[in-house]
């Protein structure tokens, strides 16, 4: 149905109509203001900081922590060993607990995430708390040559030779004390191996941090005021010092 001519311009006329158009166009795109048919940006008052996160592997010496929970391992150990009978549970949960010192720096250097923020860098660490290094803890920041990837080819030889050589003797010597013993319970052939293995599996976990460490030419040091040295192992670490340097 056409209406006529004259209800069209009543309709056009309609003194609602301007100002429901002003609000929609004010709800539709929020942050902006229509003022004098013009639209204006309206910034806040507060600027953004930047913050940016970089992967790597973070290496924290002196690092007592480790040290305290290996002594800890060790004194829990020997204690279940001396009123433990052998090839009891206690005696073969005194020889697991000596593998607990390797969980350790397994956790320790899993890749991390270290945060840039003002004042602060915070150290994403999985499965682990946070660790928070204040502006004014940092004592110096330099990036020295990694030590680690300049011995890589050495050290591999190194380490494949003696991971190699232990491997064979302890497959060996297991063999044989199972062959004396073929009536032995399997605790007491679980026992034997646990205690056989213990050497290899500290050698393999220290070659594989080392490997983690290798590939990187040079390496991010930040040193505390309490002495505490931090290695940040990464694909740029000048680039991160100097995002460190120009946001702290």
């Amino acid at each position: 149905m056409v209406l006529p001519g004259y209800f069209r311009k009543l309709m056009g006329w309609c003194p609602m109509k301007d100002s429901l158009r002003e609000g929609r166009q004010k709800d539709c795109i929020p942050g902006f203001e229509l003022e004098n048919r013009s639209i204006q940006l309206s910034y806040s008052p507060v600027g953004l900081q930047e913050n940016r996160n970089f992967k790597a592997h973070v290496s924290l010496f002196p690092g007592w922590k480790p040290v305290i929970i290996i002594l800890f391992a060790a004194v829990i150990s020997f204690l279940l060993w001396i009123y433990s009978r052998e090839n009891s549970f206690l005696f073969i949960l005194s020889q697991l607990i000596l593998y607990l010192p390797l969980v350790v720096p397994l956790l320790s250097h899993f890749s991390s995430t270290v945060a840039v923020m003002p004042e602060k860098i915070i150290i994403k660490r999985p499965l682990r708390k946070p660790f928070v290094i204040e502006k004014e803890d940092i004592k110096q920041i330099s990036v020295p040559k990694n030590e680690n990837h300049s011995l890589r080819w050495p050290m591999r030889l190194f380490y494949l030779a003696t991971i190699s050589i232990i491997l064979l003797r302890t497959v060996e010597r297991i063999n044989r004390d199972l062959q004396l013993e073929e009536a032995a319970t399997f605790s007491a052939k679980l026992s034997l191996f646990l205690g056989k293995f213990l050497i290899v599996s500290f050698l393999l976990v220290l070659y594989y941090i080392f490997e983690l460490r290798a590939p990187y030419q040079q390496v991010l040091k930040v040193t505390m005021h309490s002495n505490l040295k931090i290695w940040i192992y990464t694909e740029e670490p000048e680039e991160l010092k100097a995002f460190i340097k120009r946001h702290l």
